[in-house]
């Protein structure tokens, strides 16, 4: 389900930006928005997936440490 969200995301994302670069905006403009943008959404969500990783990770590791106990 989250591969989902977030493939449903990025192709949002890059659609945005297809219009964006579609209107008549001046380039520099466009160029702004855009570096702003990646900005953002990095900011966003690479902690989101940095933590999930490390989530996943604690949880690998506790029902390992539940397997050997048993």
């Amino acid at each position: 389900m989250k591969v989902y969200l977030v493939i449903a995301m990025v192709i949002m994302i890059v659609v945005a930006h297809v219009f964006l670069w579609r209107s008549d905006m001046p380039g520099h403009l466009k160029l702004t928005f855009t570096i702003i943008n990646a900005a953002g959404w990095t900011i966003v969500l690479a902690p989101i997936l940095l933590i999930d990783r490390w989530l996943d990770a604690i949880q690998r590791r506790n029902r390992d440490d539940h397997d050997n106990v048993t």
